[in-house]
């Protein structure tokens, strides 16, 4: 191998290692975007959740006193009918 090949094919390492260089570094930017955006995305979806959560927290104590009262109904209705 004279020189001019040698200088030839160093010259070729060193593009192929910047272009891995570029590479990589657009992937890594791609992957912290990625990042980025889920994270925003879960962010969204907890304070939505937040909001919602009081709502369904209402509704299931709600559905606590109606299952509440409907039971002593049935029980009242029990004794009435056992005459105890």
């Amino acid at each position: 191998m004279d020189e001019a090949e040698t200088t030839r094919a160093e010259a070729r390492f060193d593009q192929d290692e910047i272009a891995k260089a570029k590479f990589e570094a657009q992937l890594q930017a791609h992957r912290n975007k990625t990042a980025r955006l889920r994270a925003e995305r879960l962010a969204r979806s907890e304070a939505r959740w937040i909001e919602r959560r009081k709502d369904t927290i209402a509704e299931i104590k709600s559905g606590l006193v109606d299952l509440q009262i409907k039971t002593a109904l049935m029980m009242a209705r029990h004794l009435i009918k056992t005459g105890d």
